[in-house]
């Protein structure tokens, strides 16, 4: 009797580990781009959500926030970062792909930031908490006060030193609740996170709402590894 009820039991939950898959494979769902509404914009955002990126409000509208979701979803599986959502990205949802470590035996809570492939992922005991696109230094001189210097954000190890909840008027532009990890380089909102390197050195964060969210479970201390 015990085994019967054991096989059962199994029945039961197995559906439900792969009913998100098997939904989005089974599902056919049109193609949605920015502005789009309804039902299917919502799955799209509690699918995200649960694989750990960032949509926003899951509320059914496809918005800044989603959009931002979709952009490092789409650069995590090898898809071409668009924003749009069509065959490739449905096909990708139903079996998606993680981001590879960019370091090897790294800290189980710690910071990546992908320069190549401009994203950061957070972790949590080891297990990816948040993926998001970012994008950092640009790689171009530029000048101020006289002096002139070359936009990267550096290679390394480092650890979170400081935070400064709320905005931070910076000598070269605003920062959103930025996350210090080296110098003068954080990790920080942004009015613009182009999906090129665009910054003086630092990893800007979409804002506000993935901007807060990387804030809140990111303490100091969190080592930040930079490729």
């Amino acid at each position: 009797m015990r085994v019967r009820m054991a096989v059962l039991a199994s029945a039961l939950v197995a559906p439900l580990l792969v009913a998100p898959a098997a939904e989005a494979a089974a599902v056919k769902r049109p193609a949605i781009q920015y502005g789009a509404k309804g039902k299917h914009v919502k799955y799209l955002q509690t699918r995200l959500k649960a694989l750990r990126y960032d949509p926003g409000a899951v509320n059914g509208r496809y918005g800044p926030d989603l959009r931002y979701a979709v952009l490092a979803f789409q650069k995590v599986n090898g898809l071409k970062p668009s924003g749009n959502v069509g065959k490739g990205t449905w096909a990708a949802l139903a079996k998606p792909k993680t981001p590879g470590s960019v370091v090897r035996n790294g800290a189980a809570n710690r910071v990546e930031i992908s320069k190549k492939r401009q994203l950061v992922v957070v972790y949590k005991s080891g297990r990816v908490q948040l993926i998001t696109h970012t994008s950092t230094g640009s790689g171009k001189r530029y000048c101020h006060q006289g002096k002139c210097e070359v936009a990267t954000t550096p290679s390394g190890n480092f650890k979170v030193y400081r935070k400064i909840n709320g905005w931070r008027h910076a000598p070269l532009g605003d920062l959103y609740k930025p996350i210090y990890f080296y110098r003068g380089y954080a990790l920080h909102g942004s009015r613009s996170v182009p999906l090129y390197p665009a910054s003086h050195g630092c990893a800007r964060l979409p804002m506000p709402h993935t901007a807060d969210l990387m804030f809140s479970i990111v303490p100091i201390g969190t080592p930040v590894y930079v490729r």
